[in-house]
């Protein structure tokens, strides 16, 4: 469960809240795009691995898809710096 932290408006002086991914979200959602990493690789003996790892804390290897857990896809959300190494690697 996402931590909510609050946060003051400079414009307006109200408070709203932001949620913060806990330790453990965040590590987890790293080892699910590492894996993606290097199932796009074809590295699928490490991708195994990462799903190990997974399983051992308790969260699916494959879930549904969530916004930031997997590889960028769609270059409309690049920066134009992203996509020049994108381009330079192929």
């Amino acid at each position: 469960m996402p931590e909510q932290v609050p946060v003051r408006s400079v414009r307006n002086g109200g408070v709203d809240h932001l949620e913060v991914a806990t330790p453990g979200e965040a590590h987890i959602a790293a080892l699910r795009r590492e894996r993606a990493g290097y199932l796009t690789q074809g590295r699928t003996d490490r991708a195994e691995q990462v799903a190990a790892e997974l399983e051992r804390l308790g969260a699916p290897a494959d879930p549904a898809p969530r916004e930031g857990d997997g590889p960028l896809e769609d270059t409309a959300e690049r920066t134009p710096r992203q996509r020049a190494v994108t381009r330079r690697r192929r």
